[in-house]
């Protein structure tokens, strides 16, 4: 049985562009990434976030590198989206009107008069079997039935070993920060 599939580049769009809140991950330089809940909308193949001028601001502007993740339920089942790209403030009055990202309700009552647009570099989704016995589209288009795990007593050693060794495909990511790279300070 098949348990994930892969998503199209389409598909998660489609699924991007039917939400409104996400996460959105920024690196702290010598210290590693941090993830923010975010109030978004993806507009013409990029993710737009309004941001009070807070951390998220100063950490992009001294590493813009960023990804981005929504996951969610449907009658398919579980999805996941991940969005890596750069991130960038956005200045341009048509741009910002035209995108509807200050029609987002955000969750947070601060005011929020930063624009952060994502241009992604890849875009990847995957979509899992849900256990209540909902096939995952384009696996299979028959129900599947829900997944019985065994009992851990009865595992032998050698179906143990074969889970272990069974690796997830790999995601593109990016590489690790250079060794002796020097922790950003924000100034003032």
């Amino acid at each position: 049985m098949t348990t994930s599939t892969h998503l199209s580049t389409a598909e998660c769009w489609e699924l991007l562009e039917r939400e409104r809140v996400g996460r959105l991950a920024v690196l702290e330089e010598g210290v590693g990434p941090d993830i923010f809940p975010v109030n978004f909308v993806a507009y013409q193949g990029a993710i737009y976030i309004r941001s009070a001028p807070d951390v998220k601001v100063v950490r992009l502007a001294a590493q813009p590198a960023a990804a981005f993740e929504v996951d969610g339920h449907d009658k398919y089942g579980w999805w996941s989206v991940v969005v890596r790209g750069t991130a960038a403030r956005v200045t341009d009055a048509v741009e910002i009107e035209r995108s509807g990202i200050r029609q987002v309700v955000t969750a947070s009552p601060r005011y929020k008069q930063h624009v952060l647009k994502i241009t992604p570099r890849t875009t990847a989704g995957r979509r899992f079997a849900d256990r209540s016995g909902i096939a995952i589209p384009h696996a299979d288009p028959t129900p599947t039935a829900p997944i019985e795990l065994p009992d851990p007593s009865q595992v032998t050693d050698a179906a143990s070993e074969q889970t272990r060794s069974t690796r997830p495909v790999e995601i593109p990511s990016h590489p690790p920060l250079p060794e002796g790279t020097a922790p950003y300070t924000p100034s003032g």
